[in-house]
């Protein structure tokens, strides 16, 4: 009796330490899975964290044209004190009704502007040229668009890859060197405006200028549009920063 009751000690014990170690095996296996996986993801992390967002722009295309709607500065063509400084006004209303497909009137348009310049008046005390900087604030506020960049570094390739994605690019410039031959002379000394397409074959930029009746898709050369573009810089325009503002489309903004 005391030999069978030792074998199936011997027995038991052997099965818990074999059910161990199968046990323990297991465990270690899941184990090694759980840190591979770690390694694997904290691996993909830092490639992520290393590689720079790439964005689907289109560097290859060789026209674009935004359907951007055209309203001028004085969409009744009443060229007062007001409507001779309201070319940022003109400019942040076109963007805005091309980003969410609203149609620009002649009449909504003069609406904005003026209600835009009261808007200006009551809390910044008058209504004045602006700076790039204005520009994006005013918009931000006014129609609670965030989507706006003030870009200083830039050159003609980065606002074609801009608009080849559908982003809109506003610009102020020192308006005489523009050349524009429908302004009247001499010319406005600072002005602002939408670039909403370029045209490589013939190396325009195509823009809608509110400073002319004739704005709507009017086109500029690259270089004359780059050269002519200077910040407001308290009135010393020639000598204002290089700065472009570039608005996003959100997709959620398609209409």
């Amino acid at each position: 009796m005391a030999k069978y009751l030792k074998k199936i000690f011997y027995f038991t014990t052997l099965l818990i330490l074999v059910a161990g170690f199968l046990i323990w095996g297991f465990w270690q296996i899941n184990s090694m899975e759980k840190e591979l996986e770690s390694i694997v993801f904290r691996s993909y992390l830092k490639l992520k964290k290393a590689t720079p967002k790439v964005l689907p722009r289109a560097i290859d295309v060789e026209f674009v044209n935004l359907n951007i709607p055209f309203i001028s500065q004085a969409p009744f063509a009443i060229w007062d004190e007001l409507h001779d400084h309201a070319c940022e006004e003109a400019a942040i209303i076109m963007v805005y009704y091309y980003l969410f497909g609203k149609e620009l009137t002649q009449n909504a348009g003069e609406k904005e502007i003026l209600s835009m310049v009261d808007w200006q008046i009551e809390n910044w005390g008058g209504h004045f040229d602006l700076s790039a900087k204005q520009i994006v604030e005013l918009f931000r506020i006014y129609y609670d668009y965030q989507n706006i960049e003030l870009v200083y570094d830039y050159g003609v390739e980065d606002i074609k890859k801009e608009l080849a994605i559908g982003n809109p690019t506003v610009v102020p410039a020192a308006g005489r060197a523009l050349g524009n031959p429908y302004f009247t002379l001499p010319g406005p000394e600072y002005h602002v405006l939408v670039i909403k397409g370029y045209d490589d074959k013939k190396s325009e930029f195509i823009v809608n200028d509110p400073g002319t009746k004739r704005g709507a898709d009017f086109r500029y050369n690259y270089q004359v549009l780059q050269n002519a573009i200077h910040d407001f810089n308290q009135g010393d325009v020639l000598n204002g920063r290089k700065v472009i503002i570039i608005v996003e489309k959100d997709s959620m903004d398609e209409p």
